[in-house]
């Protein structure tokens, strides 16, 4: 395995103002909404997405959704460490001129919208890392944490990058493995930060409500 930074930055501007024709936004199904995360899956958001020239990524974890590559294995091991994925994302809201269309359709006839009205902006960083042999296959660090400012975010970023770039994660990994004891039967939680706290980050899994 060899990690590439591909350098990816977090946008400032984590807004969808410009509308999309009315009907649409009157017509179009509204369901599957996700309120945890950073997926696309309404036709609503993901027009809205297109007209506002936010690419929607398709190719991590075969979602629909504003995420950017952020570390990359260019030997693409597929034995041993094995990099699982390693991404920046964004969650937008609405604001403008958008906003106020389905404010009015909303209001009109369709109370379901204000789930899209209350979206608040957020950001994300991921990071998923394996150990994969024909004897042992094991999760060495999943790292999932949201942000409801730029500023955190961005911290957070930097805090977790030094930590990919100057762990041996070869060793870090056997040393897991020989402590295995310690945490393969912990809950899925408990476990996942087990591992992140072994490497110096304090919770796996933190992640905020879009509203």
């Amino acid at each position: 395995m060899k990690l590439v930074n591909l350098a990816p930055q977090f946008t400032d501007y984590p807004y969808l103002d410009k509308p999309i024709q009315r009907h649409l936004v009157e017509t179009l199904p509204f369901k599957d909404f996700d309120k945890d995360g950073y997926e696309v899956p309404t036709p609503l958001e993901h027009l809205h997405y297109e007209a506002n020239n936010v690419f929607l990524n398709r190719e991590i974890q075969y979602h629909i959704a504003p995420v950017q590559e952020w570390y990359q294995d260019i030997e693409q091991s597929e034995h041993g460490l094995v990099l699982d994925h390693c991404m920046l994302l964004t969650r937008y809201a609405f604001a403008g001129d958008a906003k106020e269309q389905i404010q009015q359709v909303c209001q009109y006839n369709r109370p379901i919208l204000q789930k899209l009205l209350n979206i608040k902006p957020k950001w994300g960083i991921d990071f998923s890392l394996d150990y994969v042999t024909h004897n042992v296959v094991m999760e060495v660090i999943h790292i999932e944490q949201d942000f409801d400012n730029i500023e955190e975010a961005q911290d957070a970023k930097e805090r977790l990058e030094h930590i990919i770039n100057n762990t041996d994660w070869y060793e870090g990994a056997m040393q897991l493995y020989r402590r295995r004891d310690e945490w393969i039967n912990l809950s899925s939680d408990d476990h996942s930060d087990y591992k992140a706290q072994f490497f110096g980050w304090d919770r796996a899994f933190d992640n905020k409500k879009v509203f």
